[in-house]
């Protein structure tokens, strides 16, 4: 195990902090790091689907939805890893859109089966050509090496 001084070295800093500023500790802190990255991410991948209204969470559940098909709704929060109220709002708002459809389940008559709509099914063809874009652009500093171990580093911690 690392002692507390090993992982308190200073990190390389964010070329995008205020200069003039006295962060203190948070440039050490696991968690404001993969916040303001996050922060910035999230911002770009809004710019790239802004004309699909498809945000973060709605693109992981077409995702799911088309690769696990008729899935419940129980099962689309779980897969995600949130609420059934979120599973909840992001259907909801999915179907507003005309991107998703609620079907009777086959095996559980008091559950509904999610599919994606012809519309969505399209609009997720063109939106994972742009996500996939936006994902190289951001990661474009990282090698293959780093990409792949930030990916295994993250998810040990989620």
């Amino acid at each position: 195990m690392r002692s507390i001084e090993e992982s308190m070295k200073p990190a390389t800093i964010p070329p995008d902090l205020a200069p003039d500023m006295d962060y203190g500790v948070l440039t050490e802190l696991v968690g404001y790091c993969l916040r303001r990255a996050q922060i910035r991410i999230y911002q770009d991948f809004q710019e790239v689907m802004e004309s699909w209204s498809i945000t973060p969470p709605r693109f992981s559940a077409m995702i799911l939805i088309r690769r696990n098909s008729r899935m419940k709704l129980t099962e689309l929060a779980r897969a995600m890893g949130i609420a059934r109220s979120g599973a909840v709002e992001v259907v909801n708002s999915l179907a507003k859109l005309g991107y998703v459809r609620r079907c009777h389940s086959e095996t559980d008559r008091r559950a509904y089966a999610l599919e994606l709509t012809d519309e969505g099914s399209d609009v997720l063809d063109k939106a994972s050509a742009v996500v996939q874009q936006h994902d190289a652009r951001i990661s474009a500093r990282l090698s293959e090496d780093e990409h792949v171990q930030l990916r295994e580093l993250l998810n040990k911690l989620g």
